[in-house]
């Protein structure tokens, strides 16, 4: 998701990867925590650098992601998509 949708995203916002269409089997996420970062960073989808981010706190319904083990899992913004806000 952009920087402008993530300004407007709101804890309890369902979200799913956003680089991997395919992969419905994955499932979809439920957004614990938004924290807005102002850092130069490489943003890790999409390749470049970036002034800021959001960083999500998600949970996934389906459990953990099968390369991360960790459920919350801490994303940026650039590697969701938002299928439904609250």
């Amino acid at each position: 998701m952009d920087i402008k949708t993530a300004r407007r995203i709101k804890v309890g916002a369902i979200v799913r990867e956003s680089w991997d269409n395919l992969a419905a089997y994955r499932g979809h996420g439920l957004v614990l925590a938004k924290e807005h970062v102002e850092e130069e960073h490489e943003a890790k989808t999409l390749g470049g650098r970036k002034q800021e981010r959001f960083d999500l706190t998600i949970h996934w319904f389906n459990g953990p992601r099968h390369y991360n083990t960790a459920n919350p899992e801490l994303l940026q913004n650039w590697e969701v998509m938002l299928v439904s806000a609250t």
